[in-house]
């Protein structure tokens, strides 16, 4: 059962890593390292939502619904090639990115709103062509030097987004004016816009980002895919009225331009619900879930609308019932009434009032839908985040378990005996010594199991080779489609694949990294295995988030030729290629990958995996020796106290003391992470 939100959530796992310190601060324990570099990277986390939809969508309509203020100003929203990033602060700021790099930084509503008619938004001249890709393909990506015959073959390849079904001829002309109106002054085209605004205190922690529209090919833009890599989710938004409900744009995004992870977190809202009559919503919506069922979760195709939301969070700002009847009735005296929200208000006024009224707009605007959704899919990876971070906390309170009661066990059996007590920490330590050199035997011997490659019998080597030839099946059909198959989306989907192949070697990597880590702990069990000897997770590493992003980084640095491949080099060189090239050029990529997939790119991976698992072992080994150091420190000081009976008798004491406060904490822990489970497990 979910009854929380992420932020409450984390914020509550927050506390108990606080508890953890204070628990560590008391037992004069050093926090690890990776341990407070794990809690850090949560608490700095950000949830990145990312915007995109087809043109005249309400896209913008929705993101000022979603943020529960209009951030930018109405007559100013429809911006050039720009991302918008949105984020919550103190006062309202903006900051500008040109296409060289430039900056600009302004504060105050009015400069800010200035600016950005100035800079920022498209002329009613250009409205009706795709402004977006014509700044992004033809001005940024050529400098300006554009030749003619690009141009001809871009104004064929952009006649699909031809949206507004204007005269062929005009829209064309349109193009070409618009192109040698700014190719001179390309440099000063605005790509990014990142805008701090007083929010709601629900938006703390998130940043919206606004896409430029999507174009008829799914295409987004370079600096848009860059964005799209980085989302936690991304919303794309379709008008339900006046347009076909099959969409050719949203299909050829979801199924060309964006890789099997970032599908995942993808979520279709249809907007303008308050635009139909009696059962046609209903009916479009089963229509939806029909045609997009295969692709996307039914609970991840979302009817809403945003205006509606708009006047409910207007509502709710104004706040007493006549602040809002005088807000109606002057919508009413300019003509400016929405019936939707009016009349839901004079039924509310008739039945119940302002709480109703809420009631029933947030039932017609149905954005509730939305934050469910996105907390039940879209938050599942920073769940599971979460319950790995109390799973570290709890082996670090299993470890002191382990290291108070072994010694605990031996100060309670022999306080009388000092003797006898000395001989005992003596075989202890011995006992330390001799496991602790098994342990790193037994790990030698894994680690030859898993990179050595005597007779192709290494499991890293064979594992890459069933990999490659995967791809390479899917390459070949790239290498011989004919002339007549390769359109403006086959390139997009060459690279996708590509895309997910990385993915799928870092996945593997990771698999192979935790096979390794898993192999090791189950020496360390079968070493200690017995009730008399120092359990195993008094020794056993306790491997992080934060491990395995510094090994990765060291993995990528030590693994040379590796970053362009994983970075996709190759296709971004593509983007000075002109677009009467690209049908050429799909097969000439698809040929050079296939060449250079058994010289190049299946060694650097190798080489890449192999020292991200080798830098796993030597972390291991290092933990390893640190927690034997502690375990030998812990009783040389029960040593140092053995002939004096009152420091003994205080040693124990203080050895309850401290098991006891690690059951109850570690109790907390587990109850918290049981809690977590519902959350990952209801995806």
């Amino acid at each position: 059962m979910i009854s929380k939100d992420y932020k409450q959530n984390k914020e509550q796992v927050l506390a108990i890593y606080d508890s953890f310190k204070k628990v560590c601060e008391k037992s004069e324990k050093k926090v690890s390292e990776n341990i407070e570099s794990f809690a850090q990277k949560i608490k700095n986390d950000v949830f990145k939502l990312m915007v995109l939809g087809e043109a005249k969508s309400g896209k913008s309509t929705f993101i000022n619904a979603y943020l529960g203020k209009e951030v930018v100003p109405m007559d100013v929203r429809q911006c050039t090639s720009a991302i918008i990033e949105i984020k919550s602060g103190k006062e309202f700021k903006l900051k500008a990115k040109t296409a060289v790099g430039g900056e600009s930084s302004i504060s105050g509503y009015e400069k800010i709103s200035n600016f950005l008619k100035t800079h920022a938004t498209i002329s009613d001249k250009y409205r009706t062509i795709p402004i977006t890709t014509i700044n992004n393909e033809i001005l940024i990506k050529h400098k300006g030097r554009i030749p003619e015959h690009t141009i001809d073959s871009f104004i064929k390849e952009v006649t699909k987004d031809n949206i507004y079904n204007i005269d062929i001829n005009e829209y064309n002309r349109l193009i070409k004016e618009y192109i040698n109106e700014n190719k001179n002054s390309w440099e000063k085209i605005i790509t990014e816009i990142e805008i701090i605004y007083p929010l709601p205190k629900e938006m703390d922690g998130i940043t919206l980002i606004d896409s430029p529209g999507v174009g008829a090919g799914g295409n987004v833009g370079i600096i848009a895919e860059k964005f799209i890599e980085k989302a936690d989710a991304i919303i794309f938004v379709k008008y339900l009225k006046g347009q076909a409900l099959e969409s050719t744009t949203f299909m050829n995004f979801f199924r060309n331009n964006i890789t099997n992870i970032e599908r995942s977190c993808l979520f279709l809202v249809l907007n303008g619900k308050s635009d139909l009559q009696g059962s046609e919503y209903n009916s479009l919506m089963e229509q939806a879930i029909q045609m997009y069922g295969n692709d996307l979760k039914p609970e991840k195709i979302i009817g809403v609308d945003s205006k509606v939301q708009l006047f409910l969070n207007k509502c709710r700002e104004l706040g007493t019932e006549e602040s809002i009847d005088d807000f109606f009735e002057k919508l009413d005296e300019t003509n400016e009434d929405f019936p939707p929200a009016s009349n839901c208000w004079l039924k509310s006024m008739r039945t119940g009032g302002l709480s109703v009224f809420e009631k029933k707009m947030e039932e017609i605007s149905n954005f509730n839908r939305i934050h469910t959704a996105l907390e039940k899919f879209a938050h599942f990876s920073k769940y599971l985040q979460l319950r790995n971070f109390l799973t570290n906390l709890e082996n670090e309170y299993k470890r002191y378990f382990g290291l108070y009661s072994s010694i605990l066990n031996e100060a309670k059996k022999n306080v009388n005996d000092p003797e006898i007590l000395e001989d005992r920490i003596k075989t202890k330590k011995k006992e330390i010594q001799d496991a602790y050199i098994k342990i790193n035997e037994g790990i030698d011997d894994i680690s030859k199991k898993f990179l050595d490659n005597i007779n192709g019998e290494g499991i890293i080597v064979n594992e890459a080779e069933k990999m490659k030839n995967t791809y390479e099946k899917k390459l070949e059909n790239f290498k011989n489609l004919p002339e007549n198959k390769i359109n403006n989306t086959t390139f997009n989907s060459m690279k996708i694949i590509t895309f997910d192949a990385i993915d799928e070697a870092k996945k593997f990597r990771r698999e192979i990294a935790n096979k390794v880590i898993e192999e090791c702990n189950q020496k360390l069990i079968q070493y200690t295995n017995d009730s008399s000897m120092i359990p195993a997770d008094v020794y056993s590493p306790n491997f992080t988030e934060a491990d395995f992003d510094t090994i990765d980084d060291e993995a990528l640095k030590k693994s040379s030729g590796y970053n362009d491949i994983q970075s996709g080099i190759t296709f971004k060189k593509t983007e000075k290629i002109p677009f009467h090239h690209l049908k050429e050029h799909v097969r000439l990529v698809a040929n050079s990958i296939s060449d250079r997939l058994n010289d190049e790119i299946i060694p650097a991976m190798i080489k890449n995996v192999v020292i991200y698992v080798q830098k796993c072992i030597e972390v291991y080994k290092e933990q390893l020796t640190l927690h034997k150091n502690e375990l030998e420190n812990e009783y040389q000081k029960l040593l140092d106290d053995q002939k004096n009976n009152n420091s003994i008798i205080a040693n124990i004491n203080d050895l309850e003391r401290k098991i006891e406060i690690i059951k109850k904490e570690s109790n907390s822990v587990s109850e918290l992470k049981t809690e977590l489970k519902n959350y990952v497990e209801e995806q």
